[in-house]
């Protein structure tokens, strides 16, 4: 990966509120952007084989077992736009520091929760950490590239968040071959992965953020007078639809359907859903080629377009094989759009508003994830297996269809996302 991010051209250290010090060279910010927001990918991706088993240890339905993935979610809807603003206020070497805090030591408790309730409420704490790595390492590469650039190093980005997500799964089925709970102290890596960060100087602004409307009224007044807020809206809005129907199918209805219908056991189920992050990888790390290929707007079109198939192979599924095959196709999809919503979040409100524009983007998707995993796992519990798979299929479909027209009727050509 080294040879890629040397191909990368970096934004003139000038552009940063100050330089990174110790972490200079462009290879090293990137990694440790990648190495901080893989560690979001984690919450989701370590529990997501053992879901099953925890349903059968704590005694509860599996439709109720969605609040386990739903409630790391919840705490980033509440405090991301706040982490946002304060990564634009008191700079973003705090705030990551502080976020690897909270994930990692309300990850770790995890392990010793014995009660339902009780692992609902640490995976709440985690997810205050959770949005804070997530999001300001996208923060930060935005402020290192620029143009093409940028989009390319999110594609990076993504590309190692999701071999981080990939590989989750399997490790953590694997662990829970010893005891389910044994998953949950992955997130000890956080430990090490602080002492990487802390090489990141300080770097609060040299003019201090507003209070926090102040700051949310200045950035939407910048976005209107360039005529950017259109489509601001309209990626947060395909931002939430791809990612509850892929994170409340993917990560929480399909452990379900391969454990019920297929008798996969957890060790297997781990493997079987990483060929969603597979289908992420392929994708994003060809974003680039992809774009120069047939655009950044036709190129959305053919996300949705894809997730749609994919759904609609795992609702047709006859086997496991059909699961992973319809999983990888949907995962290619949406790796194909993330990269480009990525990149646009991080460009609208431009550096001085940098962090609340993404990490409200990280709202969105927070909001989604804590509706997607108890809406997947209810429907599949009353209507069947198929059903969620299908709704997928049909929504996905339809944005596919209405991604271009929409979006000519209203923005402006001169700053779409695409």
């Amino acid at each position: 990966m080294g040879h890629i991010l040397y191909m990368i051209p970096v934004s003139p250290p000038a552009r940063l509120s100050r330089p990174f010090g110790t972490a200079t060279r462009p290879y090293e910010r990137l990694s440790i952007a990648i190495a901080v927001g893989a560690m979001g990918t984690l919450g989701f991706s370590v529990t997501a084989p053992i879901l099953p088993d925890l349903a059968d240890a704590f005694g509860v339905s599996r439709g109720s077992i969605g609040l386990v993935q739903g409630s790391i979610s919840f705490a980033g809807v509440m405090f991301s736009a706040i982490i946002g603003y304060l990564a634009d206020r008191v700079g973003r070497r705090r705030v990551v520091l502080s976020a690897l805090a909270l994930f990692s030591v309300f990850g770790v408790a995890g392990f010793f929760a014995r009660s339902f309730w009780a692992l609902v409420a640490v995976r709440f704490l985690q997810g205050v950490g959770t949005s804070g790595i997530l999001g300001v390492g996208i923060v930060l590469i935005a402020d290192s590239f620029e143009g093409d650039a940028r989009t390319r190093a999110m594609g990076i980005n993504m590309t190692g968040l999701q071999m981080t997500s990939l590989l989750g799964p399997v490790v953590a089925g694997l662990l829970a071959i010893g005891g389910i709970f044994r998953p949950f102290l992955i997130f000890l890596i956080g430990i090490p992965l602080a002492v990487w960060a802390s090489r990141m100087p300080a770097d609060r602004p040299e003019i201090a953020a507003e209070r926090p409307l102040r700051h949310l009224r200045a950035a939407l007044t910048t976005m209107r007078r360039e005529r950017t807020l259109a489509d601001y809206a309209g990626v947060l809005a395909a931002t939430f639809v791809a990612t509850y129907l892929l994170h409340g199918l993917g990560l929480t209805v399909v452990p379900l359907l391969l454990d019920d219908e297929f008798g996969i056991e957890v060790a297997g189920r781990g493997v079987l859903i990483a060929s969603f992050q597979l289908g992420i990888v392929l994708a994003a790390i060809r974003i680039g080629v992809l774009i120069d290929w047939i655009g950044k707007a036709n190129l959305v079109t053919a996300s949705f377009a894809l997730m749609a198939v994919g759904s609609a192979i795992t609702a047709l599924a006859a086997s496991a094989g059909s699961v992973v095959a319809g999983l990888a196709v949907c995962g290619f999809g949406f790796g194909a759009f993330v990269p480009q919503a990525q990149a646009f979040a991080a460009t609208v409100g431009g550096q001085a508003y940098r962090g609340l524009t993404v990490l409200f983007w990280v709202t969105i998707i927070r909001l989604s994830q804590v509706s997607g995993p108890p809406a997947g796992s209810m429907i599949y519990d009353t209507l069947g297996p198929s059903v969620p798979f299908w709704s997928a299929a049909a929504i996905t479909g339809v944005l596919a269809l209405a991604w271009i027209p929409v979006r000519r009727a209203v923005s402006n050509p001169a700053g779409a996302a695409g």
